[in-house]
């Protein structure tokens, strides 16, 4: 079985313009937006879990078999005919757990690096800019932010 460039499942045309811009087609109305990046990478994963799907089944799989298979919802459109039961289009299908543990243990690790350490992090996590781009914006030599990022990383590795 061929698999079209995106699934028919899948409610959306996805691409990246040559200038960066992530863009969204719906199929069913032909309207266009350009989106955030990360909502791309959210709909390109549930595309690619749906390209999957069509993989691990039979050669003969259709439209219906694979709406029967997932889930979860894929049109924001979508609404359940008993809407009391089933509000499956409602839920979100992330686990927040992982990320909560992460927002504490990174509110932790904060409160103990010293400002310095927590400029250096906050602007290559939060900013991304390189050591040599945070070295040059504070005015202070490359060995001494790679000896500021040693003692982060130490910190760190407490942590994670």
């Amino acid at each position: 079985m061929k698999i079209p460039k995106t699934p028919i499942a899948f409610d959306y045309d996805l691409w990246t313009t040559e200038d960066g811009k992530c863009m969204v087609r719906v199929k069913r109305t032909g309207e266009v937006s350009e989106v955030d990046r990360k909502v791309m990478r959210i709909l390109r994963a549930e595309e690619k879990r749906i390209r999957r799907s069509y993989g691990s089944d039979s050669t003969s799989e259709d439209e219906d078999s694979a709406e029967k298979s997932s889930d979860s919802v894929l049109s924001l459109d979508a609404m359940p005919e008993d809407d009391v039961k089933s509000a499956a289009w409602l839920a979100d299908s992330r686990d927040c757990m992982e990320e909560l543990i992460t927002a504490l243990k990174e509110k932790e690790l904060l409160s103990i690096l010293t400002e310095k350490q927590r400029e250096l992090y906050l602007a290559m996590t939060r900013e991304g800019l390189t050591l040599r781009e945070f070295a040059r914006r504070k005015g202070i030599g490359i060995r001494a932010a790679f000896d500021l990022k040693a003692a982060v990383q130490k910190k760190f590795q407490k942590f994670f």
